[in-house]
């Protein structure tokens, strides 16, 4: 399984949604399957975090608008994914702005973390699409 974020966009509003704390961070990754067997990520079921840059861990979904983001064509499926195969999604965390710039962390089905510095500013080759897709 290879992960890999390629895009972060900070919104006050996602469609009829709104953040508790302030802002929802919104990051776009593609999940990749280079093996011979299916794969199932384990980004629904609490893998991947937010870590704040005061320490601070935030999960994915951590409110009610931030688990009902869906950033139209930005999924292309369930967890699930099939040899030599690659497809996108998205995670929402719903944050304060002081807990922008954050370190995106997933935590894989064997425990082993992985871990990437995101950007304080929406910012990624998508970003203006995602930003669109989330209005």
């Amino acid at each position: 399984m290879q992960i890999t974020p390629d895009t972060v966009v900070y919104v006050d509003e996602a469609g009829a949604e709104t953040p508790d704390h302030g802002l929802f961070a919104v990051v776009r990754f593609e999940s990749g399957n280079r093996s011979k067997s299916p794969v199932t990520t384990t980004a629904g079921k609490g893998g991947f975090r937010w870590k704040t840059p005061d320490g601070n861990t935030v999960k994915a979904g951590n409110s009610k608008g931030a688990g009902s983001i869906a950033a139209v064509g930005f999924s292309e499926g369930g967890p699930d994914i099939s040899p030599g195969t690659y497809q996108v999604d998205t995670v929402a965390f719903d944050i304060t702005a002081a807990e922008k710039g954050g370190t995106l962390v997933y935590v894989d089905g064997d425990g082993v973390a992985f871990r990437w510095k995101i950007p304080s500013t929406s910012s990624g080759s998508t970003a203006a699409a995602l930003k669109s897709a989330l209005r």
